[in-house]
């Protein structure tokens, strides 16, 4: 399920804008409280918008007409399927896990088989798994919150906010603070932790709210319900069984779910469970990079470059968020994240052919500009910034504008783009 480039770009730029989290005892930075997105890049282009810079003009305007579309559209919610979880709660999140396919051998296809990086288009039936409606979610509400902020219309963060209390808010369409049925396989009920993945994607959501916040679109209480959200979700994922499952994982699942719990946990004011990712950190750096940067769990994978890269950017994430908690992820264990950025890139102008299995054609923005983004600032001596200038050279002012401020069109799920809810 690929996003359009463009909308990659804006997002990356403004993730790379508000990716790098600041320690405590460093100068304020001005701009808004995100968690991911670069608070200077952000400020820098609401300052470009006010004062009609033309150097943002273009991206600013395509921001704005994305925005303007967004803006009356209906969100999607978790209630709004025909098939329930397996518990019987239309309000629980439910998932088809991607590359599980139906047994042809067996009339009723069960139970389902693996083909791995091979995805099930069963997986995107919008009425009757929700994992399209969440990417379609979260990436309306970035875009709208950007906006927002950028522009200061109000129109887009009374949007914002009603995408946001649908999803998560409101009793009637509200979704329960739980992945127990994330990427299910037919005929394969055993607890699984791997779907937890899926939750990576409310990352966004939480940067969205913070975009809007002080605006009287969103309110102290809808700020604190949310926060209360992100707390049950971080509670759930540090104490359930598939939680537990997903936290020992060995590679990018493993590096996912502390990304994203670090992330929830520092929004919802659960300052024990941000302690405890970040005391294991260094462990979970040193266990999936090899002395030569390598990470061989991923190459192991069909999809070798997209796994090494989707990992990798897990730990820049990781590290982007470690200040907050007094630890430092990007100069951490040696070999680290350096190295694992060292290895992919001698791949990217076409001078080394990539040696590992890998069934897709690789899309080197969309994989290693938002790690880019992120590195050039926690390694300014590393000449990223050239080879991430390289990379989106080609690409249009939203798309760069994205990746400036570390937006997150680029990590994985559906595009924003409209689609149909389907009855029956």
């Amino acid at each position: 399920m690929e996003r359009p480039l463009a909308l990659v770009c804006l997002v990356a730029s403004l993730v790379l804008a508000c990716s790098a989290a600041v320690p405590p005892a460093e100068p304020a930075v001005t701009g808004p409280k995100v968690l991911l997105l670069d608070r200077a890049a952000l400020a820098d282009a609401r300052a470009a918008a006010a004062a009609g810079r033309a150097d943002l003009a273009p991206a600013i305007t395509a921001l704005k007409k994305e925005a303007d579309t967004l803006a009356d559209a209906t969100p999607p919610t978790v209630t709004d399927k025909t098939t329930p979880a397996p518990s019987g709660d239309v309000h629980d999140y439910v998932s088809l896990s991607i590359y599980w396919w139906p047994d042809p051998a067996k009339p009723d296809g069960l139970p389902y088989l693996q083909k791995d990086g091979q995805i099930d288009p069963e997986s995107a039936d919008l009425r009757k798994y929700d994992a399209g409606k969440l990417n379609r979610m979260v990436s309306a509400v970035e875009s709208l919150g950007l906006a927002a902020y950028v522009t200061g219309d109000a129109r887009y963060a009374d949007a914002t906010a009603r995408w946001l209390r649908t999803w998560f808010l409101d009793p009637a369409t509200r979704m329960n603070p739980s992945m127990r049925y994330a990427q299910i396989i037919p005929g394969r009920p055993e607890p699984r932790g791997t779907g937890i993945i899926d939750s990576r994607q409310f990352m966004r959501a939480v940067d969205a709210s913070l975009l809007i916040a002080g605006t009287a679109a969103w309110s102290a209480a809808d700020d604190a319900a949310l926060r209360a959200w992100f707390g049950q979700l971080a509670d759930w994922l540090t104490t359930s069984e598939q939680g537990k499952m997903e936290g020992g994982s060995k590679n990018n699942h493993g590096t996912w779910y502390d990304a994203q719990l670090a992330d929830f946990a520092l929004f919802a004011g659960r300052d024990a469970i941000v302690k405890a990712v970040y005391a294991k950190a260094g462990t979970r750096v040193t266990s999936q990079i090899a002395a030569d940067g390598s990470q061989p769990l991923e190459l192991a994978r069909t999809r070798s470059y997209h796994y090494s890269a989707f990992n990798l950017l897990a730990f820049s994430i990781l590290a982007d968020l470690a200040p907050a908690a007094g630890a430092d992820v990007w100069h951490g264990p040696v070999p680290g994240i350096r190295a694992a950025i060292d290895f992919l890139l001698p791949y990217v102008n076409g001078a080394k052919t990539w040696p590992y299995p890998d069934i897709d054609k690789v899309d080197y923005v969309s994989e290693l500009a938002p790690i880019l983004a992120r590195a050039t600032i926690a390694y300014p001596d590393a000449g990223y910034d050239a080879v991430l200038a390289k990379l989106t050279s080609a690409q249009g002012p939203l798309s760069a504008l994205r990746v400036r401020v570390h937006a997150f069109a680029s990590l994985g799920g559906t595009a924003v783009r409209p689609i149909e809810l389907r009855p029956g």
